[in-house]
């Protein structure tokens, strides 16, 4: 049935012009507010529950007004009981109709690219002007130095979805009044007054507002907003010409030592990936067993790449037996008993230096001045008697036998050896043993500098030798008498 009325037409069309341009913007779906005073649903309401459901909404309408819009969707006929006469639900279609047709406000409800951009031409003279162009690089360079972005301290003003009388501006607009201008600015203690009015009143419109958007446009063409680069420290290595003994070495004498080190074995790690015994895997597996093995972290990428290829087949399989053959070559001689009468002999520390250390090669000219480097060292050591071994051990607390270059030359200038960074180079280029230039071994170096005599060797010797039970003399008793033969006997008396 279709509502009827007898107030003025225009009247209703105006109050719901004014319903659609309220809930347009906000979003509001006006049947919600309607559902707790109809729990039969049946889509009709007294008159005093649609005065509150109005109220609910949020729309300020006078007693008159709100008469009229119920006077306007009031149903009569058979079907319809008092009180519930108000026809609600074609009330709600009629405003739901804006989310369809669009706003029916004149103002624009939502910003466009011309509504960020001040389109009228306001002449000046050149002495404001170039005032103007002044306060305005002042506030672009306290935007950049601050971080300040300057659309942002207007947006709670320009964008609050909240009706209020002091929003004179469109929804989204860019545009805010004078005083909310100057309420908002951060600069206020950094631009006077006099030229925070000439800016406001260069970007002010025909209605009175001052275009914020304008004013952020135009510093932003002269301000970078970018966030600034992180600090960076990257990591530059340094030229190293030096020759190393372990590249005269190939990949499989590197693994070998490592064995013999670690005592691993080898063979039956690989035959957990050859069920059948065929003695072959492929080179993803080889890497998994020595993963599992820990020596992955001793091959690099190289290494491993020259033992694949050794011993790979045509088809691309590893043949891991030849390669185990080769790797336990220092704990078995293969046919031993064709030959009766060879000597096979232990493992000892030479058999695992090669895994172990990484020293420079040098040159002729260079050993013969670390010899007289040294021979320097050492004539001063023994003439002073000094004593370079606790100096070193508390450097390095976990004693591992090695200290840092910085630490050596600390150590060393401790001790009144004045040398300088060439000669702790050349130093450090013979007893950095790791296969680098950091780690000097402290060792090697008071072996050679710090000379012990026999006896002291001999004290040492004894000192570190494993325990001994006390045996008591043949020839003298506990209290040093010399104790009688049992064939002197007779003789003696």
């Amino acid at each position: 049935m279709a509502p009827h009325g007898d107030c003025d037409e225009e009247l209703v069309a105006d109050l719901l012009a004014k319903m659609q341009v309220y809930c347009f913007p906000r979003r509001i779906r006006v049947k919600e507010f309607f559902n707790d005073f109809d729990p039969l649903r049946h889509g009709r309401c007294t008159q005093i529950n649609f005065a509150r459901a109005l109220d609910m909404i949020g729309v300020s309408l006078t007693d008159g007004e709100v008469d009229a819009l119920c006077q306007h969707f009031t149903e009569e006929g058979p079907q319809v009981v008092q009180p519930q006469v108000v026809n609600y639900n074609m009330f709600c279609k009629t405003i739901d109709e804006v989310f369809v047709t669009g706003s029916p406000a004149a103002q624009q409800m939502s910003s466009s690219p011309s509504s960020t951009q001040l389109m009228t031409f306001k002449p000046s003279s050149l002495e404001e002007e170039e005032r103007f162009m002044h306060v305005l690089h002042r506030v672009a360079s306290l935007c950049s130095a601050r971080g300040v972005v300057l659309k942002y301290q207007f947006t709670e003003v320009d964008r609050s979805p909240i009706a209020s009388p002091s929003r004179s501006s469109s929804y989204f607009g860019g545009k805010v009044t004078m005083d909310q201008f100057i309420r908002r600015f951060p600069f206020k203690k950094d631009i006077p007054p006099q030229d925070l009015d000439l800016l406001a009143r260069h970007y002010l419109t025909e209605k009175g507002d001052v275009h914020f958007m304008a004013l952020h446009n135009d510093i932003s063409e002269v301000t970078n907003h970018e966030a600034p680069p992180f600090p960076r420290s990257d990591l530059i290595l340094k030229p190293d010409d030096s020759e190393w003994n372990q590249s005269r070495y190939s990949a499989v004498d590197k693994v070998r030592s490592k064995v013999v080190e670690k005592r691993v074995r080898l063979k039956e790690q690989f035959q957990d990936f050859d069920p059948l015994r065929k003695g072959y895997c492929t080179a993803s597996q080889v890497k998994t067993v020595f993963t599992i093995l820990n020596l992955s972290r001793d091959i690099d990428r190289n290494d491993f790449e020259q033992i694949v290829g050794m011993y790979t087949r045509d088809d691309g399989l590893f043949h891991y037996a030849d390669f185990v053959t080769d790797c336990d070559r220092d704990f078995e001689t293969p046919n031993l008993e064709k030959d009766p009468l060879m000597q096979t002999s232990m493992t000892d520390a030479s058999t695992t230096m090669i895994g172990r250390r990484n020293k420079v090669v040098l040159g002729t000219d260079k050993l013969k001045a670390w010899e007289w480097l040294e021979s320097k060292i050492r004539s001063k050591v023994k003439k002073q008697r000094m004593l370079l071994t606790p100096a070193f051990q508390d450097m390095d607390r976990v004693n591992t036998g090695h200290v840092t270059k910085s630490q050596f030359y600390r150590v060393m200038a401790s001790m009144g050896f004045d040398l300088s960074e060439e000669e702790i180079g050349l130093l450090g280029s013979v007893y950095c043993d790791l296969g680098n230039h950091l780690d000097f071994n402290y060792v090697d170096f008071l072996k050679s500098v710090d000379l012990k005599s026999e006896d002291v060797e001999l004290a040492i010797a004894q000192s570190q030798a494993p325990y001994q039970a006390y045996e008591p003399s043949p020839y003298h008793d506990p209290r040093g008498r010399v104790m009688r033969h049992s064939g002197e006997s007779g003789i003696l008396a």
